[in-house]
């Protein structure tokens, strides 16, 4: 059963189709935006997971001082059970543990190794949705699924570098896409009814930024010292606003595609990481990165057209 608030008729086809495509361009290259400013924070000497935390901690205030300011008196309809539900499940599926065991996996693997097996996640929502729905998607679909991964892998392919590491790292970054299929398929089909994408934002980043709590402290994450704070206290927080700003742009596209549409982000993701690492930190970039950009807007316009029985239901 459709969400009432993903309901469109013929004549808004074409504008959820082009809404679709700019969210997730736009998306994509906030959370490329976010990977440069991470690094930037990592090689200040900011631990990953302190700066992790802080990313999603900083962002769920912001988006909750600001939910309680627009829409405070209409709060109570959306912490439901479903909502509720939604918040937890989709923040553990989607951030947390895919987080964590990425963390894990770079330990031993090779970055540009991970990047390319992360990229495998619009592919496995393909076919987890496939899974879910007991039918094959249309082909075009996984046909432009796969003119995205050739792009993403054309742009990294240069930064991989070969080196041995354990089947059990190989095993942990190979989770990773599979936790971010599952959680695009549930985030598609359990979209909670008249749900804000703002609300969806906060609480789904809140309910994580709790639950990490005593991880957070483990890792030293409220011990910060001053000279930090002040030096770089800035970049932390424009990473959490642009972090708050892509949640809210990431439930917003939820109602203008489904979950195969809204797994393209990782790959617009990894060709603005690309290109911010190029421009910030000298990082070289392989000669067919325009070739990269024309397939994944080739691949993105295959697979988000929606069709004509989908289009008609929802």
């Amino acid at each position: 059963m459709q969400n009432p608030t993903r309901e469109f008729g013929q004549t808004g086809r074409g504008n959820h189709v082009v809404r679709a495509g700019v969210l997730t361009v736009g998306i994509g290259a906030m959370v490329g935006g976010n990977f440069a400013l991470a690094k930037f924070l990592v090689l200040e000497g900011v631990p990953p997971f302190v700066t992790f935390y802080w990313q999603i901690a900083g962002a769920a205030v912001l988006l909750s001082a600001l939910v309680f300011f627009r829409s405070g008196t209409q709060l109570s309809r959306q912490f439901s059970a479903a909502h509720g539900r939604y918040y937890v499940i989709g923040g553990l599926l989607g951030i947390s543990v895919p987080q964590s065991l990425g963390y894990f996996a770079l330990r031993e693997m090779p970055a540009g190794l991970f990047t390319m097996v992360v990229t495998l996640s619009p592919l496995m929502t393909f076919f987890a949705a496939s899974a879910y729905e007991r039918r094959l998607l249309p082909r075009r679909r996984v046909i432009g699924l796969c003119a995205g991964l050739a792009g993403v892998l054309l742009a990294t392919l240069q930064g991989f570098n070969s080196t041995s590491f354990s089947w059990s790292a190989w095993g942990l970054a190979m989770s990773v896409p599979v936790f971010l299929a599952i959680t695009n398929v549930f985030r598609d089909k359990a979209y909670p009814a008249g749900g804000q994408p703002m609300v969806l934002a906060a609480g789904t980043l809140a309910s994580q930024a709790v639950l990490l709590i005593p991880i957070a402290y483990a890792a030293g994450a409220f011990e910060l010292d001053l000279s930090t704070i002040f030096s770089l206290g800035p970049y932390l927080v424009a990473l959490m606003m642009i972090t708050a700003l892509s949640y809210i742009l990431t439930f917003e596209l939820y109602r203008h595609t489904d979950g195969v549409g809204f797994s393209q982000v990782g790959y617009f993701a990894t060709l603005s990481g690309v290109g911010a690492g190029a421009l910030f930190f000298g990082e070289k970039i392989s000669g067919l990165f325009v070739i990269s950009i024309i397939l994944l807007f080739a691949g993105m316009a295959l697979a988000n057209k929606r069709s004509e029985h989908r289009s008609s239901a929802e």
